[in-house]
């Protein structure tokens, strides 16, 4: 192909095996008409192209943003459930505790009050920094802004959100009212321990609490506790938890053993044979302590037991459980 003239383009076709050789005049601007609508014609296909790799791109992103969608409403849901499940467990043992708290007898004594009114805020940290579990953690970070279920999801993290903060207000308070319970059961426990409920030794009663007339001196006397009659040498034992606090002879009892209880409670054992304990000693309900004799001013072998309520004798029958 060549310029003539700058108006025509000549085309020359030379066959193989001919010597004909064929011109064809092609105008110049058919020429250039040409080459324009060929590079327009290329640039259009490159848009395209990259048109459609954009396109097959972002459907690709959708897909893979669909099944993101469908992974976190199903751990959402699930999330949901355990919520379901822990708010029945706690409304269970704030049942329990309110039952437990009526047969005892336990009170408040202000904890589980004081306790809600200075409650720290449930979903913050020591560094003031919001703190939720790490499951709704996870589906907050993975949220899309651009997603329009973002929305519908952020809603349904922000209900487990507040959920979270009132369960874990609930079971701050429920917490310190089991810990009042368990310290209010904890003291009765000790209280019942220390009460003097069984007989101090096996035998019949010749003498109870009250007055009487004295076998020394026949003079209507104050008797402070009960007189049990055996055969000496029977044992004697603790009638409640308790601490030696005296183990040695004291004038008109004979040998006596002392034990206090606490809560103001003591219990003496006097006229024994032998004593089997010391002084300090912590000493259980049923331990032995003594054997039953007939030293000091008495009349025959017994042993003489008296309960005294912060020093004063009170009848010991009144405590005696056992018949």
């Amino acid at each position: 192909m060549k310029n003539t003239g700058n108006r025509f383009y000549t085309i020359m076709i030379v066959p193989e095996k001919t010597t004909q050789i064929r011109k064809i005049l092609v105008p110049a601007w058919l020429v250039r008409l040409g080459a324009i609508a060929i590079a327009v014609t290329i640039v259009l296909v490159g848009v395209m192209i990259a048109n459609y790799g954009y396109v097959m791109s972002q459907v690709g992103e959708n897909n893979e943003l669909n099944t993101e969608n469908r992974r976190l409403r199903q751990s959402v849901q699930i999330f949901k459930t355990k919520m379901g499940t822990l708010e029945s467990a706690m409304e269970r043992v704030k049942t329990f505790s309110t039952r437990l708290k009526v047969i005892t007898g336990a009170e408040d004594r202000g904890g589980v009050a004081a306790l809600q009114k200075n409650l720290p805020d449930a979903v913050a940290n020591v560094g003031g920094e919001k703190s939720v579990p790490a499951e709704v953690a996870a589906i907050e970070a993975e949220l899309d802004p651009r997603d329009p279920e973002h929305v519908e999801l952020q809603n349904q993290y922000n209900e487990l959100d507040i959920k979270i903060s009132s369960l874990t207000a609930e079971s701050l308070t429920l917490e310190q009212g089991l810990q009042d319970q368990y310290e209010h059961l904890v003291d009765q426990k000790a209280f019942l321990a220390a009460l003097p409920t069984r007989k101090p030794a096996i035998g019949y009663f010749t003498s109870g609490f009250g007055t009487r007339r004295a076998p020394f001196g026949g003079k209507v006397k104050m008797h402070e506790g009960l007189d049990i009659a055996n055969h000496p040498g029977t044992p004697i034992r603790a009638t409640a938890d308790g601490v030696v606090t005296f183990a040695s002879t004291k004038a008109g009892y004979g040998q006596t053993v002392i034990l206090d209880h606490g809560y103001g409670l003591q219990t003496w054992y006097a006229h024994t044979r032998k004593i089997l304990v010391k002084q300090g000693q912590k000493m259980r309900r049923g331990d032995n302590i003594a054997l039953l004799g007939n030293t000091g001013r008495s009349t025959g072998p017994h042993c003489h037991y008296e309960v005294r309520v912060n020093g004063i004798p009170v009848d010991p029958l009144s405590y005696i459980l056992e018949n």
